[in-house]
């Protein structure tokens, strides 16, 4: 006797049973395979939805944060530049020394020194000048949008120049430093 012809034979009340017990199989089959797996797939995605709106709503305060720091960014890089710059600087320490009415013997830049996250790039400089032309010329350096530091300086050979104007050498080294690498900032 087959599985079909058993199940027509069989009261209306076990045909009820079979079928329910076979629906309900069929349900829990598709529960586990397709929707418990699909619903576990919907709350993540409800949860990263979640936080991606989170994000959103901060973001209007994130891009203002960033062109605070892009601006504070730009006014530093002119302190502490991204490369070298040996040449502008030279012009800008000239162009001070001139004005100064001092004369600059020599302008030596050494090897650049390697620090965590910039450079350090000794330079030696001598100038002839009076006492107060050379001490107008340190000022001057110290107002200098880069970076400048004056160490070391030494003051000899004086000459007595026009009668009273007491005209000395001196030399010292500066520093001036940039970043190490330069970052890439729109």
């Amino acid at each position: 006797m087959s599985i079909y012809t058993q199940f027509k034979e069989s009261e209306d009340k076990q045909k009820f049973i079979i079928l329910s017990l076979i629906v309900i199989a069929l349900a829990a089959i598709w529960y586990y395979f397709f929707y418990a797996n699909y619903s576990r797939k919907i709350s993540s995605l409800k949860v990263e939805v979640n936080k991606m709106l989170r994000y959103k709503r901060q973001l209007p305060k994130i891009r203002k944060e960033y062109k605070v720091a892009i601006a504070e960014f730009n006014n530093y890089k002119k302190i502490l530049p991204l490369k070298e710059e040996i040449p502008s600087l030279l012009v800008g320490l000239s162009s001070i020394i001139k004005s100064e009415d001092v004369s600059m013997i020599r302008f030596n830049p050494h090897t650049p020194v390697d620090k965590k996250i910039y450079m350090l790039k000794p330079i030696d400089i001598s100038v002839i000048a009076n006492y107060k032309n050379c001490g107008a010329v340190f000022e001057e350096i110290s107002k200098m949008k880069r970076l400048v530091k004056v160490k070391d300086f030494s003051i000899s050979s004086p000459k007595i120049v026009d009668g009273d104007n007491v005209v000395v050498n001196v030399k010292f080294n500066a520093e001036t430093y940039y970043f190490k690498k330069a970052a890439k900032i729109e």
